[in-house]
């Protein structure tokens, strides 16, 4: 897939793997739009990198509607939608008292808000003569961890919706891409015990991103990632067990 001239929009694009994307893809000459809840860390990241942006909280169907307005004044056609969008709350299910508000917010940013993103941006998607959407999931869609387990049913249903839709936006020559990163040096790596579990940067996960996307690899396993799906698949027990102890 060529980078060059299209026009990209990247939810959660203020910040982490969302805010690399957008910088790196704008080198490669794209146009980038960038939407996140935090108007001033947009309008810094838009000052400073040469980004466009739009304020939007896209769990929220009425914001999510305000983005698709303020984008089809601005431009005729999108290019490329990637949902990166995400959160990972971290409590104990049995003794939090706020549970079920946990685990309703996981659900509806990092399962429901994507599609719904995408189903109202599919008219823009649609004018474009090379389209693509990008879900963002993660390595814990090949195996769940017991100190995410909303976070890790949410990326595993993303994970199958990539695989349906993909076959589904065929016939409107709409690619669909699956980014699937390990863990990852982010704001949510606080979630992680990193002496045990290695982080990847996201300079070099958007670089194999990118990759991925120019040779039109459409489930991008990136990193150690790689590993964690071929376990999955000959050793999942073993390999459900190592997941445990890395979290105790």
């Amino acid at each position: 897939m060529r980078i060059q001239d299209k026009i990209i929009l990247i939810t959660g694009g203020n910040a982490g793997i969302g805010l690399e994307m957008a910088k790196q893809l704008t080198k490669l000459g794209a146009k980038v739009i960038i939407c996140g809840r935090n108007e001033a860390t947009l309008a810094s990241a838009a000052k400073q990198f040469d980004l466009d942006y739009i304020r939007c909280d896209v769990s929220l169907a009425y914001d999510q509607k305000l983005m698709v307005k303020a984008l089809q004044a601005r431009y005729e056609r999108l290019d490329m939608l990637i949902n990166n969008a995400g959160m990972m709350h971290k409590y104990a299910f049995v003794d939090d008292a706020d549970t079920l508000t946990k685990v309703v917010e996981e659900i509806q940013v990092n399962a429901i808000s994507p599609l719904s993103t995408t189903y109202h941006l599919l008219p823009m998607l649609k004018r474009s003569h090379d389209a693509a959407v990008v879900f963002v999931s993660s390595v814990l869609a090949y195996v769940p961890s017991p100190a995410a387990p909303i976070y890790s049913g949410t990326k595993s249903f993303i994970h199958h919706c990539a695989q349906t839709l993909r076959y589904q936006f065929k016939a409107y020559n709409i690619k669909v891409f699956e980014l699937l990163p390990p863990a990852t040096k982010t704001a949510m790596a606080v979630n992680f015990d990193s002496a045990k579990i290695p982080l990847m940067s996201v300079e070099k996960l958007v670089a194999e991103f990118i990759k991925g996307l120019q040779h039109d690899r459409f489930e991008i396993v990136a990193g150690s990632s790689k590993q964690v799906r071929l376990m999955s698949r000959l050793a999942p027990k073993f390999l459900f067990k190592q997941i445990v102890k890395s979290f105790n």
